[in-house]
């Protein structure tokens, strides 16, 4: 197999490498930032940067700009103002509308640049083809920065990781077993020439991207209603089905899966609400996927 990555010019690569930085900023454990490895520059500042190139070498348009401003007062209003419940509702609402535009690439003015085109990993495997997708890595910044909930060190990061730890592998296990039973991939382990582009873009604008929508602010959303246990279970439900949803471009079967990854993501979610676990159990499952399993399915 030979990876299909155009040539890209400094200027195209640097908004997606400011993008990348800002969203590690907003994500990781605040401890990580500290002593020797304390960020210099703000996760703000690295986001303000990255729209800014992007502005520059076109890789957005002003209007697209626009609409990613637009989500971020939606969120800070739904956040950070004093408003009667009933409008901070409907400001969340907006916000998850122009987020899942967004993330679904519906809103225009983004040009995301090709980096694998239509090709096959192994010969028994669809075409596979993959975008940088600048749009829905800003949704995942933006929702990570001023709306999902996160660790706030590296202790509490620790005991996240052990409350998930069984959920996670659970989640790993069902869902390779069902791809196998339900032949939608085989055991075909692999080491393509793709392999650390596809680890970095599926993390930062897939799985971070993902998680941030579907469990950092649908489902945390449906938490916040109300206190009784039955508004976790409905978060949770609510959260597997939209995701499943989200995947039906890829077939029925996918998206059978994918709302049984959806569970189990927002179960390991709602061992502590935040979700830097989620995103992990997410990226381990995707990159299995890839480099041990047919990818993206069998023919």
């Amino acid at each position: 197999m030979t990876t299909v990555v155009p040539e890209l010019q400094l200027l195209q690569i640097l908004p997606y490498m400011f993008l990348c930085a800002a969203i590690t900023a907003a994500w990781l454990p605040k401890m990580i930032w500290t002593g020797p490895f304390k960020i210099l520059v703000p996760g703000h500042l690295l986001a303000i940067f990255a729209g800014v190139l992007a502005l520059t070498v076109g890789l957005i348009l002003p209007t697209a700009a626009a609409v990613l401003l637009i989500l971020a007062l939606l969120l800070w209003v739904t956040v950070k103002v004093s408003l009667p419940f009933p409008l901070r509702v409907f400001a969340g609402a907006l916000a998850l509308f122009v987020a899942l535009m967004l993330a679904m690439h519906k809103v225009p003015g983004f040009h995301n640049i090709l980096l694998l085109d239509k090709i096959r990993l192994t010969d028994d495997a669809l075409p596979f083809t993959l975008y940088a997708n600048f749009d829905k890595g800003m949704v995942a910044y933006l929702l990570l920065r001023m709306f999902c909930q996160r660790a706030s060190s590296f202790k509490e990061f620790i005991v996240d990781g052990k409350r998930s730890a069984v959920p996670a592998i659970m989640t790993l296990t069902v869902l390779i077993a069902l791809g196998l039973v339900t032949q939608f991939f085989r055991f075909h382990p692999k080491l393509p020439e793709a392999t650390l582009l596809f680890m970095a873009v599926n993390l930062f604008f897939t799985c971070v991207a993902e998680e941030a929508f579907f469990r950092g602010l649908i489902q945390e959303l449906i938490y916040r209603l109300g206190n009784k246990p039955v508004f976790g279970y409905l978060a949770i439900l609510v959260s597997a089905i939209l995701f499943g949803l989200a995947h039906l471009g890829g077939g029925i079967q996918y998206a059978a899966l994918a709302t049984v990854a959806g569970l189990g993501y927002a179960i390991v979610y709602h061992q502590s609400r935040r979700l830097e676990w989620a995103i992990l159990t997410h990226a381990a499952f995707n990159l299995c996927h890839f480099v041990l399993f047919t990818y993206p399915r069998l023919v």
